[in-house]
């Protein structure tokens, strides 16, 4: 084919040379006589016509490729990835498609000759294979064989709400559902999650052969939370959530690989309280509780404690059991009446020498909607006899009381091992 384009070059440069000699004997009629431009006239049309002929010739050869010839072509254009040549034989819905569009079919076919070989041997065969099917264009004078290349559709989906998409060309925004028409290929799909703690990205490629449903899962981290306190807010980085422990059910998605951190805070009677911070990355089921000790609370329970007890030994030496406070009634009558049965024949008196909450020894906890607790004491005191005041005896007894935070203060509901003598 080029080297009949040189010869048309040829041709018609001969041309113009002969157009421009019959102009000029045109010119110069008088000259050489109206015999003599007539004769060279017919050299004019006689060169018109060869030129017309060859140029057809030409034409007719250009245009008509013989479906061998197409089939050829095909092979070294996939095997070579000549895209500007490729796009002069496949045509998609029968309209030529622009040459960057058959990069994902090269990627496809890249490096793997076989399957190249194969296309075209069935197609030789068959005349047709997967999407692609041999088709030919008649015209007046030629009749011009190409590939046609069926579509095939492509359907993303996603269970997250806007993913932003790069998918080839095209960008969009996934929020459902997004379907695409495309030439068969592997394709390159990269996808973005925005989260307010970093951006999930992904890059995928994908090959689309046949119609395909492509589900982009967001590649991150969900977390579920469990705790003491399911009504505690939950703080991301140092930032309020605006969501309960409880409600931190399969959360996410959070980006992985990073400092991310999760902690707990809760307001109690006595001040807020913070959990201990956990990383969250990487972890799918995480277990985080407060502790509501702190020096606030030791404070509140040592004052109502010793004001109990400071009752109590009031109320003994008194014989007056409504002197003892910050207890119920059933506390109140079984240690007044407990110490009542001891001393029938001579009254004691009580003093208290020291008294220690043993903290570490106690346990705190949230039930029922109501703070409890179970307190380890320990108690000094000095009991003598009213009519013999000079002979004290020093005692100390362990207590384990029972309390409950009622109306802003810790009321003892139970009590064990009462050793007063």
């Amino acid at each position: 084919m080029a080297k009949g384009t040189i010869m048309f070059k040829n041709m018609a440069n001969k041309f113009k040379v002969y157009l421009e000699c019959k102009i000029s004997d045109i010119k110069n009629i008088k000259e050489l006589g109206i015999i003599e431009v007539l004769n060279r006239t017919k050299v004019i049309i006689i060169s018109l016509i060869s030129f017309m002929m060859i140029f057809g010739f030409i034409l007719f050869n250009a245009i008509n490729i013989s479906e061998e010839e197409m089939l050829e072509d095909l092979k070294k254009s996939l095997i070579t990835e000549n895209s500007f040549k490729i796009a002069k034989i496949i045509r998609v819905r029968d309209e030529k498609i622009s040459e960057s569009e058959f990069k994902p079919l090269f990627n496809y076919y890249s490096g793997n000759e076989d399957k190249i070989k194969k296309l075209i041997n069935e197609l030789r065969k068959n005349g047709e294979y997967g999407n692609f099917e041999i088709k030919s264009k008649q015209g007046l004078f030629y009749k011009r064989y190409y590939i046609a290349l069926d579509t095939v559709e492509v359907e993303f989906t996603t269970n997250t709400k806007d993913i932003k998409v790069e998918f080839e060309d095209k960008k969009f925004n996934l929020q459902d559902v997004a379907q695409f028409d495309v030439i068969p290929g592997i394709y390159n799909v990269k996808y973005t999650y925005e989260t307010q703690f970093g951006d999930i990205c992904n890059d995928i490629n994908i090959s689309i052969l046949e119609d395909k449903k492509v589900e982009l899962k967001i590649d991150g981290n969900y977390v579920t939370l469990y705790s003491n306190f399911d009504d505690a807010k939950v703080l991301i980085n140092n930032e309020n959530t605006g969501l309960l422990a409880k409600e931190i059910k399969n959360f996410g998605p959070i980006p992985k690989e990073k400092d991310i951190v999760i902690k707990l805070q809760r307001e109690f009677p006595w001040g807020t309280i913070e959990s201990d911070e956990e990383n969250i990355s990487n972890q799918e089921y995480i277990k985080l509780d407060i502790s509501m000790v702190n020096d606030e609370l030791i404070n509140i329970v040592s004052k109502d404690i010793n004001g109990f007890y400071e009752s109590v030994f009031e109320g003994l030496n008194k014989r007056n059991k409504e002197n003892i406070i910050n207890c119920t009634d059933s506390v109140r009558d079984s240690v007044y009446n407990y110490i009542n049965e001891k001393t029938l024949l001579f009254s004691n008196n009580y003093e208290i020498a020291d008294m220690n909450v043993e903290i570490e020894k106690s346990d705190f906890k949230y039930e029922d909607s109501v703070y409890k607790a179970s307190v380890v004491t320990k108690v000094n005191y000095n009991i003598y006899k009213k009519i013999l005041p000079f002979f004290k005896t020093y005692n100390e007894s362990s207590f384990i009381l029972g309390l409950e935070y009622i109306d802003n203060n810790f009321r003892i509901t139970e009590i064990q091992k009462v050793e007063i003598e």
